[in-house]
């Protein structure tokens, strides 16, 4: 490999999903999380910033960025236990962000989510 292909390798963005961030600062109440079934999916929009949530079970909400990584087109609620990206036909896993199918390079951005009380918050 030539030296920049090595370059360009190390600036890669990372192919893994993100950690699970800690859930600092002011939450935004996005829904009610009655609205939000355990395995439903749901897109909202927090001041002009895009999010997808998924809920996982009775207690855990992720969120992540609508943003599509490949295009920057806005992903939406899919099937099958993925959010899709309707432009170019990505899919990403609910669980973790993934790249399950498609053009995308990267996973979606996480935020933290949290659910408390009825509400569900989302920490940009």
């Amino acid at each position: 490999m030539g030296a920049a292909a090595l370059t360009l390798a190390a600036c890669a963005a990372p192919a893994e999903p993100e950690a699970a961030p800690s859930a600092t600062g002011e939450g935004h109440e996005v829904m009610a999380a009655s609205e939000l079934k355990v395995g439903a999916q749901a897109s909202v929009k927090i001041n002009k910033a895009d999010v997808i949530v998924y809920r996982q079970d009775e207690s855990t909400v992720l969120a992540y960025s609508a943003i599509c990584t490949h295009a920057g087109c806005t992903v939406v609620p899919g099937e099958d236990a993925k959010f899709h990206c309707p432009c170019h036909d990505s899919y990403f896993n609910v669980a973790d962000g993934s790249v399950a199918g498609g053009p995308a390079p990267r996973p979606l951005t996480r935020f933290a989510a949290t659910i408390e009380g009825d509400k569900v918050l989302v920490y940009l």
